[in-house]
């Protein structure tokens, strides 16, 4: 009994052994990108079990993993062990195709469907062969061939796949769907059909569709290598970047794929994911066995990613010169910022490095990207308190991408012509201003108050935004003018209206003590209104008890002189808050 029980395990294992060498199975390796696996079962089955169909799906292994020279040699053989297989007459017209012989490719095929007609494998093989080679493919013969092989194997899944891949060579996205659907009616649950699906949505932006689609493909089958990576690239597209870094790595793992044009797209992915550490340990890795300018790309920006300038620079530069026809902008985006990275001045920015960032924005073909990286410069030049370059950067951001200029950008692009004209004055200190800077700068504060004014329309109820305003207004023009004339009241008075409405108005105190002091003098001298302007002496000592000018109104102290008040300044206050909806 024990030797029975012995023979049957026995039995059952080699059953195992025979199942899993199968030409099918090869097939769904090959389909999930098992390369490596597919490999393996179709070399056993050639070698453990000779015979002409076995050299044949060989021979296509090396067909789908290009590798043409070996496949010719498996069909060859294959045509030694049976002269009449013409699954191999097949295979070598394949080659031929590949290869660019389309005239004896065409002689081949012709010679198989001649004799073999009615065989849909033979039918459908030909018919997929014109789908393999991007430069010399035939997606009308390749149809023809395709729906006479259904005709005659309705349940051929993989001939409806072919079917959908020629049409996708035209460009029929929804007809390509339906072949695609028509194999899943052969094949329940088919992986690769769903898969392809997915595709076709992704190229078509349809996201969601093509997500749901993955996700399918994966569930029909967990080891579809495939299916991760357009996913990856899904969520590349969606700006998912660690999600799609996930999946491609998932992908690798699957298909055991590490040639160094995958392993260079997963440094891609994982920089984009902000892992840069592991970008450089992929990189590495790939020393010597690609030789691709891309790589000195991402070492560029990884080593800039991670506070290696000098090497940045020297990577950079090196792409940039062996390989000038793929430049972007980015790389010398990335190039302006090591530069940047090594001033060491405090200043924040090297002259060489703002001109390299500038240069890629010009470059850019997003205008959106372009006004992002200008409004980058801009931050630079203002955080040095170089304000003209400032404000003629932010300028430029915002003219690019007007649509999607922030309040943000306008409120900086307002301070950078706000303190450029406060510098105007600097070149007359000692005589004053002469006629000529005296209307230099009234225009520069007038084209801070107007950009100010865009800050209160997109931010109606952010209080310093008015604020601005008044301020601007109040250095356009002579202060008795103004407090004459009012210009800067309807901005002082939302200011503090904004300001008093805030459950924290203390925060606010220091505006509101400029505000509360000019409406008061502006009440009491041109409105002539003395209960108004006692109300604001009022407020002015709550916030200032030290004002001196409102004790004296209030009949509280001596009088003194308040004629002048100091602005504060610009780096003292906040950013705008993001409007509420």
């Amino acid at each position: 009994m024990r030797m029975k029980l012995a023979a049957l395990v026995l039995c059952v294992f080699s059953l195992v052994k025979v199942h899993a060498q199968t030409v099918q199975d090869g097939l769904a390796l090959l389909h999930a990108e098992r390369n490596k696996e597919a490999g393996d079962v179709f070399t056993k089955l050639a070698t453990g079990t000779p015979s002409a169909d076995n050299q044949y799906y060989l021979g296509y292994y090396y067909v789908i993993t290009k590798q043409l020279d070996e496949a010719q040699k498996a069909f060859q053989k294959g045509l030694e062990l049976d002269d009449k297989s013409y699954l191999n007459q097949v295979g070598l017209g394949t080659v031929a195709l590949g290869k660019g012989d389309r005239a004896k490719s065409k002689e081949l095929f012709d010679l198989a469907e001649k004799k073999k007609g009615k065989d849909a494998e033979v039918l459908f093989r030909i018919g997929e062969a014109y789908t393999l080679f991007e430069k010399s493919n035939d997606p009308a013969e390749a149809i023809r061939l395709l729906d006479e092989a259904v005709k005659r194997d309705k349940n051929l899944a993989d001939a409806y796949i072919a079917k959908g891949d020629a049409l996708m060579l035209r460009n029929e996205g929804g007809a390509a769907v339906t072949a695609y659907e028509y194999a899943l009616t052969a094949k329940p649950n088919y992986a690769v059909a769903h898969n392809r699906i997915g595709s076709i949505y992704l190229r078509g932006k349809n996201y969601n569709l093509a997500l749901e689609n993955y996700k399918k493909a994966i569930e029909a089958d967990p080891n579809f290598a495939p299916a991760y990576k357009d996913l990856a690239e899904l969520y590349f597209f969606a700006q998912k970047w660690k999600q799609a870094a996930e999946n491609y790595d998932i992908y690798m793992q699957k298909s055991g794929n590490v040639d160094p044009e995958t392993k260079l797209r997963a440094a891609q992915f994982a920089f984009t994911a902000d892992d840069y550490a592991k970008s450089l340990q992929i990189l590495d890795e790939m020393k010597g066995k690609i030789n691709n300018p891309i790589t000195l790309r991402m070492y560029g920006w990884s080593y800039s990613k991670t506070n290696n300038p000098d090497k940045a620079i020297e990577s950079l530069n090196e792409f940039i010169k062996v390989a000038p026809d793929k430049v972007i902008g980015d790389d010398y985006k990335y190039l302006g910022r090591a530069y940047n990275a090594k001033v060491t001045d405090g200043k924040g920015y090297d002259s060489t490095g703002v001109l390299y960032i500038l240069k890629g924005a010009d470059m850019d073909t997003s205008k959106a990207e372009a006004a992002t990286t200008y409004k980058e410069v801009g931050a630079l030049y203002y955080a040095a308190k170089d304000f003209p370059n400032a404000a003629t950067t932010y300028y430029k951001g915002i003219n690019l991408d007007t649509a999607k200029a922030s309040a943000n950008d306008y409120y900086y692009l307002g301070l950078s012509k706000f303190q450029s004209a406060g510098a105007l004055g600097a070149l007359n200190n000692t005589a004053g201003d002469s006629a000529q800077i005296a209307a230099n700068k009234q225009a520069m504060y007038l084209s801070a108050d107007s950009t100010f004014a865009i800050v209160t329309q997109k931010l109606p109820d952010w209080p310093y935004g008015y604020y601005w305003r008044a301020s601007a207004l109040y250095n356009a023009y002579d202060k008795q003018e103004n407090i004459d004339k009012g210009i800067s009241a309807p901005y002082y008075m939302k200011l503090a209206e904004l300001a008093e409405k805030d459950p924290d108005p203390s925060k606010y105190k220091s505006y509101l003590k400029l505000a509360y002091n000019y409406l008061a003098f502006y009440s009491q001298t041109t409105l002539k209104d003395e209960a108004k302007s006692k109300e604001y002496w009022t407020k002015l000592l709550a916030v200032d008890p030290t004002s001196a000018a409102a004790k004296e109104a209030l009949g509280m102290a001596p009088a003194a002189d308040s004629t002048g008040t100091a602005q504060p300044k610009a780096a003292a206050v906040k950013k705008p808050a993001t409007k509420k909806k």
